[in-house]
C-alpha cells in the first residue's frame, strides 16, 4: 500500500506537476485534498484534480509522478461537469 496524501505529499505533487508542465494552465484541487489543505483532515487517499485547459501531455505525466512520489492510485481527474468553487481565506 502506498502512502496517504498529506499536505507535504500534495505540495510535492503540485510542484512536480508544475515542473512537468510545458504550457500555462491551471490545476484545481478537489475532494479530500482541499480538506487536507484547509486543515479539516490530516490526509486523503488520493488527489483529485481538474486541469484547465485540458492538457493530454500533462495528464500523461500524472501516473509517472504518482509512482515517483509513492502516492495511492488513482490520482483522479475531476469530472468536468462538477462546479469549480474558488475558496478564499
Amino acid at each position: 500500500m502506498r502512502e496517504l496524501a498529506d499536505e507535504a505529499h500534495i505540495d510535492r505533487f503540485m510542484r512536480a506537476l508544475g515542473q512537468a508542465a510545458k504550457s500555462e494552465g491551471r490545476v484545481y484541487l478537489t475532494g479530500g485534498a482541499t480538506a487536507v489543505l484547509h486543515g479539516w483532515r490530516e490526509s486523503t487517499i488520493d488527489i483529485d484534480i481538474k486541469v484547465v485547459p485540458d492538457n493530454d501531455e500533462l495528464l500523461r505525466e500524472i501516473p509517472k509522478l504518482k509512482e515517483r512520489l509513492n502516492l495511492n492510485p488513482p490520482i483522479h481527474h475531476a469530472d468536468p461537469s462538477a462546479p469549480v468553487v474558488k475558496m478564499t481565506s
